[in-house]
């Protein structure tokens, strides 16, 4: 974001009353915002809170650029926080103020930010029934369909104006769960949700527990020796062979982990990079339920801090991809859907990629919906990048590989900047296209130019 230097006294003097008058049209700065109070500091920042049925206030961040991208105002982009990490607060998302849109962030019910003072009131249920309730809520407000707190709507929050029609998902990691449950259950409900961008989603719990394989220490890939592509993927589930599955605890993992015993070769453990729920572990249903049957744990022996298979058997089900992606056809058939990866994901090396398989699956075949694998190169090359544009794939939108152990010559390479690059050009391209209503499965330019 461009910013100017004045540093003359009278430079000083007109931008402290632009800033009192700003306070003044905003009202009171708000420590706590559970009174729905908004603000307008030098951060261009607005925090508010939205009021969530049976939940209560849900505490909202609208980060504003310096200009909007359109001559008729700046689209809106609504980023889904981590859930199955401990509480960091308000996220910073990607940097949309640079392509001229209003970022839209949110605080999961019962969690606070330390910086702002803003909390959320209800109690966390990591991604469960009540956090769609409220994610739902924060995503009409955005839409322009509700009111803050305060009797307020967005267009009446900001001093610039939103377009509520031009309205979009981000997620990046695993938040691609709930964003992605959220349309399926609650479509009717956003239907000025156009389109959702997707960065390097889990989709099962297999995946979402990190069972098919890990990067290590040096980064190198450690992979699980029961899983093989194309054997042992469907769309719905990874086939890994779980009847060699046991528990390994001594001075190397204390805490104890599951592992996959390999006769005459190198055992698999497991790492540490897992969600943890309500103080526990949780790894897929069929891992827990292997650890019992296999007789690797037992009553006595189970970890106070590992999911029983009970729990796991009744949190999995709301907190995948999987078996949802059907319904989106007949209650949002407007959304369309970019999903962004790189050559070596953050948290998954299997080289098929078999989360963003499951999503394409999900998306194109079972919902029907236009999706594209990573942005048109063409709004790559309109962003400031470390690396030449044209290291950057140019996949055209409705296709995928012949081959999904190819689907690395599809990713964005890991250099430089171009992870943030990749993220900011997706959005900036869906927001056009939405725009424009031009949906042609490749572009030769930009739609816009910012």
């Amino acid at each position: 974001m461009r910013e100017t230097r004045r540093n003359d006294i009278v430079s000083w003097a007109v931008l402290l009353l632009v800033g009192v008058l700003f306070a003044a049209l905003m009202g009171p700065p708000c420590g706590n915002v559970g009174a729905g109070a908004a603000r307008f500091p030098a951060t261009r920042e607005v925090l508010t809170t939205v009021e969530s049925a049976g939940i209560g206030r849900i505490a909202v961040r609208l980060t504003l650029p310096e200009r909007p991208r359109y001559p008729e105002g700046a689209p809106l982009v609504v980023q889904v926080p981590t859930f199955a990490t401990p509480s960091t607060g308000l996220t910073s998302g990607p940097p949309l103020q640079e392509i001229g849109a209003i970022l839209v962030t949110f605080l999961w019910p019962g969690r606070s930010d330390a910086r702002s003072g803003a909390r959320s009131d209800g109690v966390d249920d990591f991604g469960g029934p009540v956090a769609l309730a409220a994610l739902r809520d924060v995503i009409r407000f955005a839409c322009g369909l509700t009111q803050a707190t305060d009797g307020r709507r967005i267009d009446e929050l900001l001093p610039i104006k939103p377009l509520t029609e031009n309205v979009g998902l981000y997620a990046f990691s695993h938040p691609g769960i709930p964003a992605t449950n959220v349309l399926a259950r609650y479509g009717k409900d956003l239907p000025a949700v156009r389109y959702f961008v997707g960065g390097e989603n889990p989709t099962n719990d297999a995946l979402f527990s990190v069972e098919v394989g890990y990067w290590g220490t040096r980064g190198e890939p450690v992979l699980n020796p029961y899983y093989t592509y194309p054997e042992d993927y469907t769309s719905t589930a990874l086939l890994i062979d779980t009847r060699y599955v046991g528990w390994i605890e001594d001075s190397t993992v204390p805490e104890g982990r599951p592992v996959f015993r390999v006769a005459g070769g190198r055992d698999h453990v497991l790492a540490d990079r897992i969600p943890r729920l309500w103080g526990k572990r949780y790894y897929s249903v069929a891992l827990t339920e292997a650890l019992l049957r296999n007789g690797a744990l037992n009553s006595a022996t189970w970890p106070a801090d590992l999911a029983t298979v009970e729990e796991a058997r009744a949190t999995w089900p709301e907190r995948v991809a999987v078996g949802y992606y059907a319904r989106l056809a007949a209650v949002a058939p407007q959304l369309k859907v970019m999903l962004v990866f790189a050559v070596e994901d953050h948290v998954q090396p299997a080289p098929d990629k078999p989360h963003i398989h499951q999503a394409w699956d999900g998306f194109k075949e079972e919902a029907g919906l236009w999706v594209r694998l990573n942005p048109d190169r063409a709004y790559v090359a309109g962003l400031r990048t470390d690396v030449s544009p044209d290291v950057f794939p140019d996949n055209a939108a409705n296709r995928e590989p012949e081959n999904w152990l190819e689907i690395e010559s599809w990713a964005h390479p890991n250099a430089g900047n171009s992870r943030t690059v990749t993220q900011v050009a997706a959005l900036a391209e869906m927001m056009d296209r939405t725009r424009a209503g031009n949906w042609a499965e490749d572009l030769d330019a930009p739609l816009y130019v910012y």
